[in-house]
Order: structure tokens, then C-alpha cells, then sequence
């Protein structure tokens, strides 16, 4: 069974939440966006479904990039490993997203900090933690950390990751920046 078919068997719901969610707050369908841990492109298909016609797409594995490449999804697509020191991106996007890759077991809490250097100003990042990651007390400290100085909290949802296994997951919708206290 293929990645693919394997996460659909389960009706990985998680991707479909994200985009949903972007399109909550970010109402300009040519926006730039950069799907981050894009994988095959499950992910991308379901920002192109809600009306983002702008969409990158970013993976550590290169087997994932070509298997994204042949879906015709991303505008542009290319290696980057999030638990790297600097992500070197050469371009400010106005959202990014990344469904189902923040965990204790891929990607590290400090993505969360080195997207500030990516994402325009109050730019828009969405994300996911399933309940796996929830329970780890140590990881979700780490988070809240680079959430509480960096971003401010638009929305935070509970609800359907992988329903075949039963496992659930928050969708958070950050903005880059923090408010103002006058």
C-alpha cells in the first residue's frame, strides 16, 4: 500500500482542516503559499481545492518531491529539511502551512520560530498537532514558548486527523507578530 493510499484508507482529514482554515483568514486567491512537509501533495491539493492558486511545496525527502512533482501541484517545489539551523528561502510568503508535521518524532517545535523568517509581515502560518504530540508535555512546552513570543493565536480547532485509527488533532491558525498593549 502506497503512502498515499494508506493515509486515504484512513480518511487523513487533517490536510482538508488546514485549508479550510487558511481560507478563513486569507481571502486573496493569489496569495503565496508554502506548503511545508508537503510530502506527495496531499496537503497542496486541498489549498488549490479552496481557490489558492499561488502554492510552493517544500519536503525533506526527495522520493516525496517527485511524487508531488507528477501531480502538478505546486508552482515550485524543492528540499528543505525543517529541523535544519536556517531555512534558506529566498522568498516572504503571506501563509504557511503545515498539516500533519509537527511532532516530537519529525518535525522540532523550533520550525515554528525559523517560519517568522519566511512568512510576510502578519503573515499567516497554520498548523497541526495530533494527540500523540498533545501528550507529550515537554514538546507542547517548547511550543507554547515560540507561540507566546512570536505569534498570536486566530484560532485553535479540535477535531478529525486520521478517523480510521481514532486519532484526533488541533488545527492552530497563528498570525506573525503579537498585539499591541497600549
Amino acid at each position: 500500500m502506497s503512502y498515499d493510499d494508506e493515509l486515504k484508507s484512513n480518511n487523513y482529514s487533517t490536510p482538508k482542516r488546514c485549508a479550510k482554515a487558511l481560507k478563513k483568514y486569507l481571502t486573496d486567491s493569489n496569495s503565496h503559499i508554502l506548503d511545508i512537509g508537503c510530502g506527495t501533495g496531499l496537503s497542496g491539493q486541498e489549498i488549490l481545492n479552496v481557490g489558492f492558486k499561488n502554492v510552493d511545496g517544500t519536503d525533506f525527502s526527495d522520493k516525496m518531491l517527485y511524487e508531488a512533482k507528477n501531480k502538478n501541484i505546486y508552482k515550485r517545489l524543492f528540499n528543505l529539511d525543517l529541523n535544519s539551523n536556517f531555512y534558506n528561502v529566498n522568498f516572504n510568503y503571506n501563509a504557511i502551512v503545515a498539516a500533519g508535521i509537527i511532532s516530537p518524532h519529525h518535525a522540532n517545535p523550533s520550525c515554528l520560530e525559523k517560519c517568522l523568517n519566511i512568512l510576510c509581515d502578519s503573515g499567516l502560518l497554520v498548523f497541526s498537532l495530533n494527540d500523540h504530540a498533545v501528550e507529550d508535555k515537554k514538546f507542547m512546552d517548547k511550543i507554547f514558548m515560540i507561540i507566546d513570543k512570536n505569534y498570536q493565536i486566530l484560532e485553535k480547532t479540535y477535531g478529525d486527523h486520521l478517523p480510521g485509527i481514532e486519532l484526533n488533532s488541533f488545527v492552530y491558525v497563528l498570525k506573525k507578530g503579537k498585539n499591541q498593549i497600549k
